[in-house]
């Protein structure tokens, strides 16, 4: 397949998701100019679509090296890390997407969920805080705080999930988990403990 072919090929690939014969398309027409940075970002993304995380990872990365403002590539970059259970690594790759993209909510709750994850809850706070403040305070952002405050030993992180767990049946079995996590040195809360909730407005 000549560049040329692969060119007129790759758009008709990528409608009809035919992720198989767009890699095919992308590898020619990143032989043919190995400097373009969307191009190896595009492949990238057919990598994931086709589930080979490893190389979407090199194809992204490479992308990142050729155009380091590259916000998407960083984006979807950490997304792929977080796949692969590089957990340290994505936490950093969503760092530094969120200084380069500051107003994108989702690259903060990913960030304040990865530090989460990583038990580190103060940077946690500080994430969700912001994505709090792009969403207008959704119900992401409510159970994000709580769980970061209730690790931190802040008593409104308890009093929060005690409102959300009275407030939002489908949500109980996720909260009562972040509920019984309890702050680091403390006795987790019992699941008891929410009956002492004050029963919703009728």
């Amino acid at each position: 397949m000549t560049p040329r072919q692969a060119a007129s090929r790759l758009s008709p690939a990528l409608a009809n998701e035919d992720w198989a014969t767009a890699r095919k398309c992308l590898l020619v027409l990143v032989r043919a100019d190995p400097a373009n940075a969307s191009l190896r970002y595009n492949l990238g993304l057919v990598h994931r679509r086709l589930g080979a995380n490893d190389l979407a990872l090199a194809a992204l990365s490479r992308a990142l090296d050729l155009s380091p403002d590259h916000a998407n590539a960083r984006f979807e970059q950490a997304s792929v890390l977080l796949e692969l259970g590089r957990l340290g690594e994505a936490a950093e790759a969503f760092d530094a997407y969120t200084r380069q993209a500051p107003k994108d909510a989702d690259g903060w709750l990913n960030l304040a969920r990865l530090r989460l994850r990583l038990d580190q809850a103060e940077q946690a706070l500080e994430a969700f805080v912001r994505h709090d403040t792009l969403t207008g305070g959704d119900l992401e952002s409510r159970i994000g705080l709580a769980e970061a405050q209730l690790r931190l030993g802040q008593p409104e992180g308890a009093a929060t999930l005690q409102e959300l767990y009275r407030d939002h049946p489908a949500l109980r079995p996720r909260l009562l988990k972040s509920m019984s996590q309890g702050p680091r040195g403390r006795i987790p809360l019992r699941a008891g403990a929410l009956l002492t909730a004050p029963p919703a407005p009728v």
